[in-house]
């Protein structure tokens, strides 16, 4: 009887806490993500001159009618959109990377089994292409890639521009 009171009690204590079942509350205030953030990247100075202890007056003067130029800065481009149209031409695209894109070939489109897929799992097609300068990209072992809208991954391959993973139309 010792035995069989200590496995009673935890047999109703089982029963007990799994009869409970709470439901979540609907919301109906569901905010839409518009699109991803992109954050400018800060301009830095670049100190080419080697660092001077004493400066004369003179040289404070010059320093600061100089003007420092700001270099141009590289935002994220879609350049193939989900039905397979070009939306960045070569032009805008940086050379090295215009040099190695061939558009007849990148520029396909999802199948429409595909697109009914992802309209019916995720709400949106997604670009298929996309063009992202250095200072967005992540590294991890399996090569650089970049998250767009916080949900598509997208994987560089050796054209420079970064293409969906397939995980997500296939």
């Amino acid at each position: 009887m010792k035995k069989f009171l200590p496995f009673l009690s935890f047999v109703l204590l089982l029963v007990m806490s799994c009869g409970r079942k709470s439901v979540p509350q609907k919301t109906n205030n569901v905010k839409v993500d518009a699109g991803p953030i992109v954050k400018q990247p800060e301009l830095t100075k670049d100190n080419t001159e080697p660092a001077l202890i004493k400066k004369s007056k003179v040289e404070k003067e010059e320093s600061t009618e100089t003007s420092i130029e700001k270099k141009e800065v590289l935002l994220p481009m879609i350049v193939i959109d989900g039905m397979g149209n070009v939306i960045t031409p070569k032009e805008k695209l940086p050379s090295e990377i215009a040099s190695k894109a061939d558009y007849r070939v990148l520029s396909r489109a999802f199948t429409p089994n595909q697109r009914t897929n992802l309209i019916y799992r995720y709400k949106i097609v997604p670009p298929r292409i996309l063009f992202v300068p250095e200072n967005y990209i992540k590294t991890s072992a399996r090569g650089k890639y970049i998250v767009y809208r916080k949900k598509f991954w997208y994987w560089q391959k050796e054209d420079g521009l970064f293409y969906l993973d397939e995980t997500y139309y296939n």
